[in-house]
């Protein structure tokens, strides 16, 4: 009995065969060259890719043992390598059918379908991709190998079926199988004809009842008896049968020659270009693809920038800003009141109205708008920017009936900002795609305040200015009071957690806790991520508003993975490696590849023919199925390795809570926001799955948040109201 491990003999037959092509090599004199070669194996196989093919049964007399159910390419390398004295690249296995198609289809364009009647007998042709339910695809068309020889082994034939053919299927040495093959082929037709024979002689209806000893033994009438008696009329009345068949169908019948042989060797050339392209594609894919080791080095390089920002030493350097929020009391349910919310922290931002209700019946109800900010707004001068967020505050609470009310308002700005207190803001430097002048540098609560007082039409109470990280986490700690780090992983990227006070330096006093605002994005801005970035990162960065900034947010973040991706797809096709070497102009347009296109090219429920669907969008309107496949091959790669860099950079940060408790395991809540980790159907699971691989100490929960950053502005605002006022009294 074989087990899994018990080692298979390698069949005789493989022996013979890679001797025979020794010694054809060493008669051409070529046997130190390594060519590729095409395997044309005639018997019916399982395959899965083209240089595979498992053995199913065999057919035409042979019966060679430990050769069903193996891979003959396989058997057929182990043979050459036990040999030792030459080697040979096995590019394609084939059907002699297959061959026979695509030796006549150089000759003909119009040849689809190949057909061998000699010893055996099957059939192959063209068959539209939707139809084959076991290949992924539905574009375009596949060869598909019959393996016709086994039809009525099912009983369909039984009633044509005659005594004859029932007698030879007996003495054959597969009873039962190959039945249509049985009644076709040359290997059993002189034979029936010799039972036809023997049968009417015994019957005194020929040679005058008399047989002889030839004509009574079995394989004595050769089928090219038949050929040589009938004159070569079996192909006419083939054709003619098959025209009468199929009327609608103008068949032509072309004859092959050496089909098998040629077609093998025609299908190997084709292979051997694809295989190399397919080599290229890989090699370029590989610079994306992170090893474990990689990712734990990006590890330990985030875990040392988190050291470096929090040191008031070696702050000023670090790309990891580790900037003090002010926020150091989570919600305890005694919050209550009306609170506005800002939240700007891309192309649109969101005017909120918070009515926080405590005690036992505590809830949060909340009422927003959205508003669009225009490009002249984000790029112009600070005024105009901040005048229009204040335009948009007005319309809100006229919108909601409370027009000139003056409310406690917590404002969400996610941009790097440095603070000395919780009301105030300095903006380090504006992120992703804004420019408005005059703001850097500059607090943006004096900014917002200044633009209220020159409308003169209402005050607000400005009491908090938050990170949409810290945000999030504190609407996550409301319903989980384990959450103490926050994620945003959408247009942009940032963390932020709770840090023990004695570690943040930059602000005195050393009890208790504060939350951070990593400003993790810009780790790598001094070269750390350098060995790491691959061609199409650095033309990215190249073309950004920021170039050599935020290096870590460009590998990671919505904003620029669909970018990195159009320039992997630029290269292929510059290389003729994918839609056929034919660019389109649309696909030159920076920006048009859109990540929430690598979010449905990813989606598992998602078939080719809807990525095909969007790249006809970018102009590629003759792309094939298989450019549909590598398209999703480089979108997947491309979000894998985003979700893997994410995951390392949040284990150095959970890592470095539980060292700084000495905990040998930490429990912790991770509070998540962001389209990219929401809407992507793979990011947050493998994000999940690295976590877990490179931080292995700490149990990590990830705790999707619910309008994060609006609603935790004003709960931050809520509580800081609530610690003031229990000041005042």
């Amino acid at each position: 009995m074989l087990t899994p491990n018990t080692p298979l003999f390698l069949p005789k037959l493989f022996d013979h065969i890679a001797e025979c092509l020794a010694n054809f090599l060493e008669k051409l004199g070529i046997k130190n060259q390594k060519l590729p070669l095409g395997f044309t194996f005639s018997f019916p196989c399982q395959q899965t890719k083209l240089d595979e093919s498992i053995l199913v049964s065999w057919t035409k007399g042979f019966k060679s043992h430990g050769v069903e159910g193996r891979d003959v390419v396989s058997l057929l390398r182990k043979a050459i390598k036990k040999r030792g004295d030459f080697d040979i690249d096995i590019v394609a296995v084939i059907n002699d059918t297959v061959g026979t198609m695509m030796t006549c289809g150089y000759d003909d364009h119009h040849c689809e379908i190949g057909l061998i009647v000699g010893t055996g007998t099957n059939a192959c042709y063209m068959e539209e991709m939707r139809h084959l339910e076991l290949v992924e695809g539905d574009e375009g068309r596949m060869c598909v190998n019959m393996e016709w020889g086994a039809f009525g082994d099912d009983g369909a034939l039984d009633d044509l079926r005659t005594d004859f053919d029932r007698e030879i299927d007996a003495g054959s040495l597969n009873p039962g199988k190959q039945l249509f093959e049985k009644m076709i082929s040359g290997m059993y037709m002189g034979e029936l004809v010799r039972l036809i024979l023997v049968k009417m002689a015994k019957e005194d209806l020929v040679f005058k009842g008399h047989t002889t000893p030839d004509l009574l033994t079995t394989g004595h009438f050769q089928t090219s008896f038949v050929s040589a008696i009938e004159n070569d009329k079996f192909a006419r009345r083939l054709h003619k049968m098959v025209r009468r068949l199929v009327p609608d169908c103008d068949v032509r019948f072309l004859r092959s020659e050496d089909g098998s042989g040629k077609g093998a060797a025609m299908v190997t050339a084709v292979a051997y270009r694809l295989a190399t392209q397919h080599a290229e594609r890989q090699r370029i894919l590989d610079a994306l693809r992170l090893s474990r080791e990689q990712l734990l080095e990006v590890k330990r390089r985030m875990g040392e920038e988190i050291n470096r920002g929090l040191a008031k030493e070696s702050h000023d350097q670090a790309t990891v800003k580790m900037l003090p929020t002010y926020v150091r009391s989570t919600p305890d349910g005694t919050e209550h009141g009306d609170f506005l919310a800002l939240d700007l922290g891309g192309t649109n931002f969101r005017v909120l109205l918070v009515r926080v209700r405590g005690g036992k019946r505590r809830s949060v109800e909340m009422h927003n708008k959205i508003y669009a900010i225009p490009q002249e707004a984000m790029q112009g001068t600070g005024e105009e920017l901040f005048d229009h967020i204040v335009h948009c505050i007005a319309d809100f609470l006229e919108y909601m009936g409370m027009k000139g009310a003056s409310l406690p308002l917590g404002f969400t700005f996610s941009f790097p900002c440095h603070q000395n207190k919780l009301d105030q803001g300095i903006l380090l430097k504006w992120t992703k795609g804004f420019k408005a002048t005059g703001c850097e540098g500059e607090d943006v609560v004096s900014l917002l305040k200044d633009a209220i007082h020159r409308r003169e039409e209402f005050d607000l109470d400005v009491v908090a200015v938050v990170n949409d990280t810290v945000g999030t986490m504190m609407t996550c700690g409301y319903e989980d009071p384990l959450c103490e780090v926050g994620l945003i992983v959408g247009t942009g990227t940032n963390a932020c957690y709770m840090e023990e006070m004695q570690n943040v330096e930059l602000v005195e006093g050393d009890e208790g806790r504060m939350c951070v605002n990593m400003e993790w994005g810009a780790f790598g801005d001094h070269g750390e991520l350098d060995d790491f970035s691959t061609e199409f990162d650095r033309a990215v960065d190249d073309c950004a508003t920021n170039p050599g900034k935020q290096r870590y947010e460009k590998l990671i973040s919505g904003m620029y993975l669909g970018e990195i991706v159009r320039n992997v797809l630029l290269e292929f096709t510059a290389k003729g490696l994918l839609f056929r070497g034919k660019l389109s102009e649309r696909l030159k347009t920076r920006g048009i590849f859109e990540t929430k296109f690598l979010s449905q090219i990813e989606s598992d429920r998602l078939a080719l023919r809807q990525v095909r669907s969007i790249l006809q969008h970018l102009g590629l309107t003759s792309s094939t199925c298989d450019d549909s496949i590598l398209v999703k091959e480089v979108c997947s790669v491309v979000a894998r390795r985003a979700a893997q860099l994410c995951g390392a950079g949040l284990a150095a940060v959970v890592d470095k809570i539980r060292q700084n408790r000495n905990l040998s395991e930490l429990k912790i809540t991770v509070g998540v926001d962001g389209t990219l980790y929401k809407l992507h159907p793979h990011f947050s699971s493998i994000m999940h799955e690295t976590v877990r691989d490179l931080a292995p100490q700490c149990e990590v929960t990830f705790l999707q948040s619910e309008d994060g950053s609006g609603k935790g502005a004003a709960l931050i605002t809520a509580v800081a109201c609530r610690i003031r006022d229990a000041g005042q009294r």
